[in-house]
């Protein structure tokens, strides 16, 4: 039996429906039912159960699993590290595993929590395994791309990549080579809007992992949920590591960059000018 732990977003619904597909049995725990249970089992239908479990509960979780008899476990979704900052009640089991890691990045806390899934049996899948083919082959998906616009997506492709190795976020923002804002615990909606707020219009998002990235969780993410806040001319660029970034709803995605003349690029070096 799988077990999927449904974060915030759209990675989770595609999940389930690559699943059912696939014919896998499975069930869903949803951290965060306000933000999508009812997607959740929409998507499900009859075909697998959904239980909602605060994320704070790890015992509870881990009790939930056991008694399903779990095997496999997908984490999906976003979970965003500052609940931590709020005023949850972490369970005792949450408490231990936060106490006894030195750094709690993201990284550090997923480890430990995959390491005490293995001690019960249960395997963490990849997220890669799932969920490929919303990988995008290296390319421009839309709009044109000059050599400025060139120059800035290497600077902050390789600047998200040494970011990412540091643990501390996956976006960073460019313009005309400049490097104007870096992701950490306010999350990519924040970071983008610091840099429009630097830069003033036509920015460039770049959003990377480390190349060593464990695709068993917190591979980036992007979709039409990224452009919803962005206004035309704020953005003339979006690009990302082809072979490490999940592209949600693609079609959609690409859609909706274009009313907002946004360039859409799958990186991969090297990258070569359209215009």
């Amino acid at each position: 039996m799988i077990a999927v732990i449904a974060g915030t977003g759209r990675l989770p619904i595609h999940a389930c429906q690559n699943l059912i597909h696939k014919n896998e049995p499975f069930f869903v725990i949803s951290l965060f039912p306000q933000n999508n249970e009812q997607e959740l089992r929409n998507a499900v239908d009859d075909k697998a159960e959904v239980v909602v479990l605060p994320f704070f509960k790890v015992q509870a979780i881990l009790d939930v699993l056991k008694k399903r008899h779990t095997t496999k476990l997908l984490f999906i979704g976003k979970v965003d590290k500052q609940n931590l900052l709020s005023n949850v009640k972490l369970d005792w089991l949450a408490l231990k595993l936060l106490a006894s890691i030195l750094c709690k990045s993201d990284s550090a806390i997923m480890e430990k929590l995959i390491s005490e899934l293995e001690k019960h049996g249960i395997s963490v899948i990849s997220q890669a395994d799932v969920l490929g083919g919303l990988m995008v082959e290296p390319g421009v998906l839309c709009g044109s791309l000059n050599k400025e616009i060139a120059a800035s997506i290497e600077l902050g492709i390789t600047t998200a990549i040494k970011l990412s190795e540091c643990d501390i976020g996956q976006t960073v923002i460019v313009k005309d080579k400049m490097v104007l804002a870096l992701e950490a615990i306010e999350g990519t909606d924040a970071c983008i809007q610091r840099g429009i707020a630097l830069g003033k219009n036509n920015i460039v998002i770049c959003k990377a992992a480390r190349a060593n990235q464990n695709k068993k969780f917190d591979l980036p993410t992007l979709g039409p949920s990224s452009l919803e806040s962005l206004q035309k001319g704020d953005v003339a660029a979006i690009a990302w590591l082809s072979t490490h970034t999940f592209i949600a709803d693609k079609e959609l995605f690409i859609q909706e960059a274009k009313k907002k003349n946004i360039t859409l690029v799958s990186y991969e070096p090297p990258l070569r000018p359209t215009t």
